[in-house]
């Protein structure tokens, strides 16, 4: 058997807590993260007026109903036949598989084959007679 003594030991310790070290800078070197989005600070800036549409959205009577079939993603909203919306799909884990639509009338289908299982967030934007209104709600897409 071999006799180690202590200061190689100790070397040994500080050796591999070293290789311990760098093995972890280069994991975190490699991890892949993203921003919320691209314009992050102009939106938190103008983010008053999501609040007030949001606050205008609870006002009414009518609200935002999301369902899915097998093919389609139907989002029945409390507007007028003529009235236009944005429906932005948000992807909390992929920016990439962000998109947005612009629709009118009260109901936005939306093809399932745009979307890729698992969990976005709707976020629905209109106005009405110069209001702003929002919502957003939680969808998660099973195919």
């Amino acid at each position: 058997m071999i006799k180690i003594n202590w200061g190689v030991r100790i070397i040994l310790v500080y050796v591999a807590f070293v290789v311990f070290m760098l093995s972890l800078v280069y994991l975190c070197t490699q991890q892949h993260f993203e921003l919320v989005s691209k314009d992050y600070y102009a939106q938190e800036l103008a983010y008053q007026g999501t609040i007030d549409g949001g606050n205008n959205a609870r006002k009414l009577s009518g609200k935002v109903s999301i369902q899915q079939t097998d093919e389609l993603v139907n989002i029945n909203l409390p507007v007028a036949e003529d009235q236009a919306s944005t429906v932005f799909f948000y992807r909390p884990s992929n920016a990439a598989q962000d998109f947005s639509i612009t629709a009118n009338g009260a109901n936005v289908q939306v093809q399932k084959n745009k979307l890729y299982s698992g969990l976005y967030k709707v976020k629905i934007s209109w106005s009405q007679q110069g209001k702003p209104f929002y919502d957003e709600q939680s969808l998660f897409v099973t195919k």
